[in-house]
């Protein structure tokens, strides 16, 4: 996920021996937890606002369980961490020897400065039985590993979703209307899987409020409800998910092979660039008219469109998979009892996302690195990013102790569960992905507005890549 929370976390208040620092400096806030007695030290990079109270409180648990040994929680913003991780190791400087990843293309970017978990991982003396490989989701560990490399371990579990309110498509005179007009059935989000097109005509029907649903509900304004912000990755992110069904094409059996680490479903399986093929140019006109049937066309973020899935203003919504939580309990969401999660996205795959937690390849302090690594991500402790942050689980306990907390309603867990294990890998791990994601963004305004035909914006953005390092499918 694209991991940027609208919450604010109450920060851990410690004991009389721990001394706490805060420095505001221009890359975050600093928590120092230091003793009396010297000892080995790392620090720890959390997400500002999304991991860091997970974070913080599993690094007073650390310490706690093991006197004398020092962690220091250092909290970054989503738009700083990649540029603070870059400076500081191109530098050689030692600034985190445990760092976290909100978007997994971003490894790309600094793969040469990460350490590979596979050689610990597999060996108990660092990583015991009891931490369990087996029990992680492997959709959430796949982004993470480039060539047979681990290089980082999942602390979130995340997937776009498709939200929909089934009053809209329950509704007979609906039906009626929609057959009338596009010449087939209202398609039922909660019992099949939507095409591009069909998701499309769906807004098209929607948009301008013209059809109401049930009694009692909000009739929609529009027809359709993403992310569409160009500022930072949300755009291209809605827009991954989207490619999905038509880039997969039964996966495997695709023409242009499985999605699979580094590269991500933008490119093909031995990393041919997909942005000069019909496929990738249909997909981005289906998504422009999609964005005319949103809200706030092109400045809506992930901040911005959980208010809109509160009000009711769409039939349907593709976001990650945040607001199931508002799902389960009505007195969170304004129309809770309207909304629903379909067993697929348009498509029929959906994007995975998360948040990872890596090493630096050239920490000092590798020991107590591996083992705070290793005790951040174990079954316990895993659960602490769940209760202390509201962050999906990414280890098949995680889903149970949901359940049995109820956390996550049993119907929504089992629809969560079922896209997270179908889920691709979005964002390409290449270094020069941050750069593609730039240019596709800058592009989509310009189609959107006319000024450039689908074609063009995509010859573009193929050329802009293909300059910065990627080759073009032929």
């Amino acid at each position: 996920m694209p991991s940027k929370d609208m919450r604010g976390i109450a920060k851990t208040t410690l004991a009389v021996l721990v001394i706490v620092i805060i420095v505001i400096a221009g890359i975050g806030a600093y928590f120092a937890y230091t003793s009396m007695t010297p000892g080995p030290h790392i620090t720890v990079a959390a997400e500002s606002g999304y991991n860091d109270a997970a974070i913080e409180k599993i690094a007073s648990d650390f310490m706690a369980a093991n006197p004398g040994d020092k962690v220091t929680v250092v909290t970054l913003s989503f738009d700083t961490a990649l540029q603070s991780y870059e400076t500081a190791f191109a530098a050689n400087q030692s600034s985190y020897d445990v760092l976290f990843f909100p978007n997994v293309g971003y490894i790309g970017s600094i793969q040469q400065y990460l350490l590979d978990l596979n050689p610990y991982v597999n060996n108990p003396t660092y990583f015991p039985s009891s931490w369990n490989y087996t029990d992680f989701l492997p959709s959430m560990l796949a982004p993470f590993q480039i060539n047979g490399h681990l290089y980082a371990i999942p602390n979130t579990g995340d997937a776009m979703l498709f939200f929909y309110r089934p009053s809209c498509f329950n509704s007979t005179a609906n039906q009626a209307a929609f057959q009338t007009q596009f010449g087939y059935a209202l398609p039922d989000p909660g019992k099949q899987t939507l095409s591009m097109q069909q998701t499309v005509d769906v807004a098209n029907f929607f948009n301008g409020g013209s059809h109401a649903c049930a009694s009692g509900t909000p009739t929609p304004k529009y027809g359709m409800e993403f992310m569409t912000g160009p500022g930072d990755d949300d755009m291209i992110q809605t827009f991954l998910t989207l490619l999905g069904g038509p880039r997969t094409a039964s996966n495997a059996t695709s023409l242009y092979g499985s999605v699979t680490a580094p590269y991500g479903d933008m490119f093909t399986s031995d990393g041919k660039l997909l942005t000069n093929t019909p496929m990738f140019q249909q997909a981005v006109g289906q998504f422009v008219q999609l964005i005319h049937d949103s809200e706030d066309p092109l400045t809506a973020t992930f901040t911005t469109v959980p208010g809109t899935f509160e009000a009711g203003d769409a039939p349907m919504m593709v976001y990650w998979s945040y607001p199931i939580l508002f799902l389960g309990n009505a007195t969170q969401s304004k129309v809770a009892s309207d909304w629903a999660v379909a067993p697929t996205t348009p498509g029929g795959i959906s994007e995975t996302g998360g948040v990872g937690l890596g090493i630096y390849k050239y920490t000092q302090n590798l020991q107590l690195a591996l083992k705070f690594e290793e005790f951040a991500t174990n079954p316990t402790e895993s659960i602490v990013y769940t209760t202390a942050d509201g962050l999906l689980p990414f280890r098949y306990t995680g889903f149970q102790y949901a359940l049995q907390h109820n956390i996550l309603p049993a119907a929504l867990a089992n629809e969560l569960l079922s896209n997270l294990k179908n889920s691709v890998q979005g964002p390409a791990n290449i270094a020069y992905w941050p750069q593609i994601s730039t240019y596709f963004r800058g592009e989509v305004p310009n189609i959107y507005s006319g000024s450039e035909t689908v074609a063009q914006g995509a010859s573009t953005i193929t050329t802009e890549c293909v300059g910065a390092g990627a080759t073009a499918y032929s």
